[in-house]
């Protein structure tokens, strides 16, 4: 994907915890941007998961992925899109990409797979009506419901 896929993007400074002995960012950091980027992104919807959420449930993550094509260094500025490309019944997949400030191409890809939840039963329950709204809003075309 490009920058311009994404009506959301996020500006991040990569901070010492999150970098090795080489200075590059350690693998696990990026899902710490990608859980940054999913708050901003529920902000800029705009979704208050706790309470805009059917009394009783929530998002629970249930798949991961990432592609990893240049290093981010300490220090560096970096800006992570968001997006919304599937809605399901009762969950929801998110892509990012991170691009350089100054450039075009992601050289971080990511994604996943976020599913709501009933928090007694442990069971996927539907997503409420207004968090679809939003999203089809949002997003426009470029989000597919299932």
């Amino acid at each position: 994907m490009a920058r311009s896929d994404f009506w959301m993007t996020e500006r991040i400074r990569v901070r010492f915890t999150e970098v090795d002995r080489q200075s590059i960012v350690q693998n696990g950091a990026y899902f710490t941007y990608f859980s940054v980027a999913l708050n901003e992104y529920f902000r800029a919807l705009p979704f208050d998961r706790d309470n805009e959420n059917v009394s009783g449930a929530g998002f629970h993550v249930v798949r991961g992925d990432i592609e990893y094509r240049a290093p981010l260094r300490f220090d560096e500025l970096f800006d992570i899109g968001a997006r919304i490309a599937r809605v399901g019944s009762s969950s929801f997949t998110i892509s990012y990409e991170i691009f350089r400030v100054d450039g075009d191409e992601p050289i971080v890809s990511g994604s996943q797979v976020w599913v709501n939840t009933d928090q007694q039963t442990r069971r996927a329950t539907p997503l409420p009506d207004v968090f679809r709204d939003r999203v089809a809003k949002a997003e426009g075309a470029n989000v597919a419901f299932a």
